[in-house]
């Protein structure tokens, strides 16, 4: 869809009459599976990586930094697909599309 220029309230009654109530919801179980994996990696997974690291509570400033860049680094990436798929979802004007549908045009196009 594009911006109409009109305002937010002629934009939303615009996709609620070609999409429906629906539309606005579009993408989010993908939003949910993108937040599920990247915050569990981010905070799961911290502990872990700063005991590795040896960032225990009289480390540096730097080592719990580096364990938190990793860790979020790491849940980035396993949370990137999602907000792919997510951004497919709510692009697509018209009927909802099936995941299987979404995951092969993501795997073709990119």
């Amino acid at each position: 869809m594009q911006v109409s220029g009109k305002g937010i309230g002629a934009t939303c009654s615009a996709v609620m009459g070609s999409e429906g109530i629906g539309a606005f919801w579009k993408g989010i179980a993908f939003a949910y599976g993108r937040e599920m994996s990247y915050t569990s990696i981010k905070l799961g997974a911290y502990a872990p990586v700063r005991d590795a690291l040896g960032a225990g509570k009289d480390a540096p400033f730097y080592l719990k930094f580096l364990a938190g860049a990793i860790t979020g680094g790491v849940g980035s990436v396993v949370g990137n697909p999602f907000d792919v798929m997510k951004t497919l979802a709510q692009t697509n004007s018209g009927e909802s599309v099936p995941l299987t549908r979404l995951v092969g045009k993501m795997y073709e196009d990119q």
